[in-house]
């Protein structure tokens, strides 16, 4: 049965309108967000482009030609927006590009009098656009683990259609009612768009989606005040390296505790407090190899978990010690005292080095603070790092 080029016009106009509907709503549900306002926008646009490429019937050339294909290339910046405004990024003006050289070139007679020049210059936009869009989808990779790999495959589908078009498409005038492009390709053209236009709005729905929950999933794991990791995703750390098949040899622990933290709360105030807490942390960080994980546990209490062997953990925790003796964040004096527990067993179970690290942790405080005690189950007493005095 053959295809009726008018009926499938018909139908991408109901298919774009449905799909303004759609992501209206889901812009408004998700907080005004800008990338599926771009969307929306585009959807809009791509309508009007439609209905002014049926006016060619009528014999509206300036119409159908030069404001269709224009509202086409709008739409394609605006989509091209979307996806930059996904990734953080600016959304510029170098979009607009495309709607210029389409407008100049429509005063060339040796363009705006053929069909063949015409598509040809089309095609081209459009690859240059969807490749564009590839691109900034490959820039925000790492925020879509999920849909990273549709969106993509949509839009090298959409980049090698425009490619087939412009080798195939030899600008012959269809003589059927309604082609939206005006050759004998129509059909396809229709029928591409419409399945790439479901698509992709779909897809960049389910791409804001995905990034919000995993904003969600990340503030979750986040302390508000420090910026640190809390004690839900230290513990989900210390199961993933609890697995025998991925828990590497070497496994170290580390436990603080702000000393007499209470009185300078009580001293200095709670603002005061909070930016002792905060300097700390930005001091963990520093000092810290990139592959460990530190946490707060909560009020005062923090965790470090490292892939280092016992002396470079006692290295690197003797920096913290005397770099915290040495901090006057506001003008507050403060000290840490820190449990220290490591194992080279590759099937160390990370909670019983905590446990270890706890109970080293206790026993530096017992000592007089402001030290480092390591773990030894072997001896009555564990050996202490005393304060430099």
């Amino acid at each position: 049965m053959a295809l009726d080029v008018a009926t499938l016009f018909i139908c991408e106009l109901y298919v774009l309108l449905f799909l303004i509907i759609i992501t209206a709503f889901a812009w408004s549900g998700a907080q005004y967000n800008k990338v599926l306002g771009f969307n929306c926008l585009s959807l809009i646009v791509s309508v009007l482009a439609v209905w002014l490429s049926s006016l060619r019937t009528e014999g509206l050339l300036f119409w159908s030609v030069a404001m269709g294909n224009i509202c086409v290339l709008l739409a394609y910046g605006l989509l091209l927006s979307a996806f930059r405004a996904f990734r953080g990024a600016r959304c510029g003006y170098d979009w607009t590009v495309g709607i210029i050289v389409w407008g100049t070139l429509c005063l060339f007679p040796w363009f705006w009098n053929s069909m063949h020049n015409r598509i040809l210059v089309s095609c081209l936009m459009c690859i240059i656009y969807t490749a564009a869009m590839i691109r900034e989808l490959h820039h925000a990779r790492a925020m879509l683990p999920v849909t990273f790999w549709p969106a993509r495959l949509l839009l090298w589908i959409h980049l090698l259609f425009s490619v087939v078009r412009a080798v195939l498409d030899g600008g012959v005038p269809s003589p059927l009612y309604g082609a939206i492009g005006g050759s004998t390709f129509s059909v396809y053209v229709i029928l591409e768009s419409i399945l790439i236009v479901i698509g992709m709005s779909f897809t960049m729905m389910a791409m804001v989606n995905e990034r919000t929950q995993i904003q969600y999933k990340q503030a979750s794991l986040l302390d508000p005040l420090t910026g640190v990791w809390n004690r839900r995703a230290l513990f989900e750390k210390a199961d993933r390296l609890a697995n025998p098949a991925s828990a590497p040899r070497i496994i170290s622990v580390m436990l603080f505790d702000l000393d007499h933290f209470k009185s300078i709360n009580d001293r200095y105030g709670h603002s005061h407090g909070d930016t002792v807490l905060i300097d700390f942390c930005r001091k963990v960080c520093a000092e810290l190899p990139a592959d460990s994980f530190f946490a707060r546990l909560g009020g005062e209490e923090f965790a470090a978990i490292l892939l280092c062997d016992e002396k470079v953990t006692m290295e690197i925790a003797e920096r913290i010690r005397q770099m915290t003796d040495a901090s006057r964040p506001q003008q507050v004096h403060y000290s840490v005292s820190i449990g220290v527990a490591s194992s080279a067993d590759a099937l160390s179970r990370v909670d019983m080095l905590l446990a270890e690290a706890d109970e080293a942790l206790y026993q530096a405080k017992a000592d007089g603070r402001n030290r480092i005690k390591i773990y030894r189950p072997d001896e009555k007493r564990l050996p202490t790092l005393p304060a430099a005095g």
